[in-house]
């Protein structure tokens, strides 16, 4: 039987690939294995804080806020598409004639594509939240890409606005267990609504200021859910701020709104103060 032979410049090369794919095996495993160290860390650290967002019916994004006061926050999700862009100059105009700061969440691609508008949110005063990288449902993606779709969009955000990025809203409202976790892993808050303005279906503008007005579900401490480039959002705006300051509430963005530390949240999602 013939014995193959390798020249010496051969064996060389087969030497090096080896070296290499040992390196790049390594290093797969070092980020991987950082990263789960990194979770495992946030964690303890949110439990530590006690941020506790399990109940009896498996865990919840944070959708209102118990409380004393009577406040309510006004969040406008951007999902990317250009018609937007009108959204974004309307929106924040009404806001700022009514002296409301409210909460944008936004995809860190939208957010690349389009710095200006991510920037002169910030400067407004207005929180800027992440709906992941991409901007679309993780619901199938394993639990390192809902990692990285939440550690991208993170770095992007607060990379454009210079400030932290802590409030995250899944895409189109779906979640499971793994992503709440996830999410408070990264030290970051799982974001809902309890009143949803249905904009969307672009009934009008009267539609919507009756879905949010006489919605069952307004009370102290509402998270209220827009989208920026829905038809009507912009018509509708003002009436609601209004009716509802005239109600007697704060609006507030999120980040003024929410417990921070030591908290539950029961099975619809309302956040309450530990006691004691």
């Amino acid at each position: 039987m013939k014995q193959l032979k390798f020249s010496h410049a051969a064996e060389n090369g087969v030497f090096w690939m080896l070296i290499l794919l040992g390196t790049l095996g390594f290093l797969s495993l070092f980020s991987a294995g950082r990263q789960a160290i990194q979770t495992g860390s946030g964690k303890m650290k949110a439990l530590a804080e006690g941020r506790i967002h399990k109940t009896a019916e498996g865990f919840r994004p944070i959708c209102s806020v118990n409380q004393e006061r009577k406040q309510a926050a006004l969040t406008f999700d951007i999902s990317g598409d250009l018609k937007e862009l009108d959204g974004l100059i309307q929106v924040p105009a009404i806001l700022e004639e009514n002296q409301v700061k409210a909460s944008f969440f936004v995809s860190g691609e939208w957010a690349m594509e389009n710095p200006e508008y991510i920037r002169k949110l910030s400067e407004l005063g207005h929180d800027i939240g992440s709906m992941g990288q991409t901007g679309i449902s993780v619901s199938s993606l394993t639990a390192q890409m809902r990692q990285e779709e939440i550690r991208q969009a993170k770095d992007c955000l607060e990379q454009l606005t210079g400030r932290d990025t802590n409030l995250f809203r899944p895409a189109q409202g779906e979640y499971d267990d793994s992503l709440i976790t996830a999410v408070c892993a990264m030290g970051c808050y799982p974001i809902g609504w309890d009143v949803d303005s249905q904009d969307w279906k672009d009934y009008g503008a009267f539609t919507i200021c009756r879905q949010v007005l006489e919605n069952e579900n307004l009370k102290g401490g509402s998270i209220i859910r827009f989208r920026c480039g829905s038809k009507y959002t912009a018509q509708s705006l003002t009436d609601i701020i209004d009716r509802l300051k005239r109600a007697g509430f704060e609006l507030v963005p999120l980040s003024q709104m929410i417990y921070k530390e030591q908290y539950h949240l029961d099975e619809q999602g309302r956040q309450m103060k530990n006691e004691g």
